[in-house]
């Protein structure tokens, strides 16, 4: 042991724009951008839009560089995450170097590294001689390294650490060190070459425990050719504020990350905290990200990376680019071959784009308040290839938004989650008071949905259609209550959910309403086409619209969304047995984790 004193550019998904109005929620997403890493380009095809019809994609062009095999590498990223085990943020509640952790939503499928035997400490026993010369150097010794400052020490960072590639690294605070960019440097930067593990062999793994990342800065310095918008503004590069992994294993575990920020304007640069690209496994588990911003993905951008997100809290974090990101001939050529208009703005929380990545997994996680000006207020994801599958469980999505202007138009859509060319199996997890022109909780482009024991209520489509959802899919024993769509000239419908076709079974579809209190004030004219058995629709409201034919019409007596049990906020039913307790072929377990009755409750909450 030592002890230290003193002493490329990516492309993301096409956006196209079209008039909030009938028949055009305004929000198409074509993609067909290609990672110069070798990310697939686009298929060319269509893509849905939220009123039904279909928006021509571009092509995208071909990437350089060659298609690098995702195979070889070390994967836990869309592993199942199940209930019982633990993480905590370490404020207060850890404060030791054990490995023990309180209780949290879902069990993880990474420990603490063990840090009993460092292969090197930073500082000899006092705050002045933790400096960012003996990390430096701790850094590049590599394996292991702890600190002992004494108590809490806050280090500044002048110059990027850069993390040596050809060995793994923890770096582990102990949950009393700060490292702090200043507003002006990223902090650590890991660049191999070893794209998703492509050599044959697992990455070499970065592992960040019990620490705080603040302030940091990534800077671009590339910036695109001068042309007018739409034609894009702002820089090809500066991603990932505090970390910059490329082609490593990116393990992030009890974390804190806040005010951190990459470029603010750019179609590609994204993660104002953690930026994460060609990773074969990146994890991170039991983090806070807290006020911070990029161009795209305001906390966390990830490109042909797997990626596993536990029990992890994001607040008030901020894409604040503009327009999306896509391609258009006229406009100038750069690095990669590319041509692309728009500027940014998707995923106020989390963007994930590429042609190459796997499964996204999310379990246990809190998004709130998080902010987007293009599509995706929390989470956008856009894969350029194959249809790709997300699994969502155990999540809250409240108060998010995604709203804009780029070129004169207004722009913004799904103010918590927008999913293209996905699968997304959304369960246990609750969608609320989410803001969007249009979409406001989920807009799904060529994506299905397979929602379960959900609950979506108070989203608001603020000028157009689907306050709760815009997509197609199956919903099994979810909740719809108090959604709105507040558009004007006959774009006010469809406050629950809009598109189609949808198979709907023990759903519970409440006061949803709409600007003009439209026969179509909760679901789109095309309900027609959707099936399904033993729902639930509230008010009548003389000719309203069945969100499914034959669906009864009944008052199910929601309560106030509130902590019902479980881990998410829900809305309790109190309606008599008669009424809700009608369900077949129910799920094993609702919402909150309660085992269901045969027959069982309608909606995402089993009443006894």
């Amino acid at each position: 042991m030592h002890r230290l004193g003193t002493g490329r550019r990516t492309s993301v998904s096409v956006s196209v724009w079209r008039a909030l109005r009938w028949g055009a929620l305004g929000l198409a997403c074509a993609c067909g951008a290609s990672s110069s890493k070798g990310g697939a380009g686009g298929d060319g095809g269509n893509a849905s839009g939220p009123d039904g019809s279909s928006e021509s994609s571009s092509s995208g062009g071909s990437s350089s560089g060659g298609s690098p095999s995702s195979s070889g590498g070390s994967s836990s990223g869309g592993a199942a995450i199940s209930d019982g085990g633990s993480t905590a943020l370490f404020d207060g509640n850890l404060g030791s170097s054990d490995g023990a952790l309180p209780a949290a939503t879902c069990s993880l499928p990474l420990p603490l590294s063990n840090t009993a035997t460092p292969t090197t400490v930073v500082g000899t026993g006092d705050a002045g001689s933790c400096t960012e010369a003996a990390l430096d150097t701790a850094v590049q010794a590599g394996v292991v390294v702890t600190f002992d400052c004494g108590g809490a020490a806050t280090i500044a960072i002048t110059s990027t650490i850069a993390v040596p590639t050809n060995i793994d690294t923890v770096i582990d605070g102990g949950g009393m060190i700060t490292l702090d960019g200043g507003g002006a440097t990223r902090i650590l930067s890991f660049q191999s070459g070893d794209y998703r593990g492509m050599y044959g062999g697992p990455q070499h793994t970065l592992t960040v425990q019990r620490i705080t990342l603040q302030n940091a800065k990534a800077t671009g310095t590339a910036m695109f050719p001068s042309a007018s918008p739409p034609c894009s503004q702002g820089y090809e590069d500066g991603a990932g504020g505090a970390i910059w992994m490329v082609s490593g294993t990116l393990h992030v575990i009890d974390s804190r990350f806040y005010d951190n920020t990459a470029a603010a304007t750019g179609p590609d640069v994204a993660g104002g905290a953690i930026y994460t690209e060609g990773s074969s496994d990146t994890t991170i588990e039991g983090c806070e990200f807290t006020s911070n911003s990029a161009s795209n993905g305001g906390a966390v951008g990830s490109l042909n990376s797997d990626l596993t997100l536990v029990n992890d809290i994001f607040t008030g974090n901020q894409a604040l680019g503009q327009g999306g990101n896509s391609t258009n001939s006229t406009c100038p050529e750069v690095d990669g071959g590319q041509r692309e208009t728009g500027s940014g703005g998707n995923g106020g929380a989390v963007s994930i784009d590429g042609g190459d990545d796997g499964t996204l997994t999310v379990c246990g996680c809190t998004f709130s308040g998080n902010s987007g000006h293009a599509l995706g207020g929390a989470i956008f994801r856009t894969p350029d290839g194959a249809k790709q599958t997300s699994n969502i469980d155990r999540t809250t999505f409240d108060s998010n938004s995604c709203s804009g202007t780029y070129n004169g138009m207004t722009t913004g859509g799904s103010g918590a989650m927008y999913f293209h060319n996905s699968t997304v199996v959304l369960t246990n997890s609750t969608v609320s008071n989410n803001t969007a022109p249009g979409s406001a909780g989920f807009f799904g482009d060529g994506t299905t949905l397979e929602a379960t024991n959900t609950t979506f209520a108070g989203n608001i489509a603020t000028t157009g259609v689907g306050g709760a959802i815009a997509a197609t899919g199956t919903l099994t024993n979810c909740t719809f209550a108090n959604n709105q769509a507040m558009g004007t000239n006959y774009a006010a419908f469809a406050a629950a959910l809009f598109g189609g076709p949808w198979t709907i079974n023990n759903t519970i579809f409440d006061a949803n309403t709409d600007n003009d209190n439209s026969n179509n004030s909760a679901c789109s004219p095309g309900s027609t086409a959707n099936s399904g058995a033993h729902d639930l629709q509230w008010p009548m409201g003389g000719t309203a619209t069945a969100c499914v034919p034959g669906i009864t019409f009944a008052d199910p007596m929601l309560g106030a969304l509130g902590n019902h049990g479980g881990t998410t906020e829900t809305l309790v039913p109190s309606a008599a047995a008669s009424v809700i307790q009608i369900g077949t072929n129910c799920p094993a377990t609702d919402q909150t984790g309660a085992t269901r009755a045969t027959p069982c409750t309608v909606g995402a909450v089993e009443v006894p």
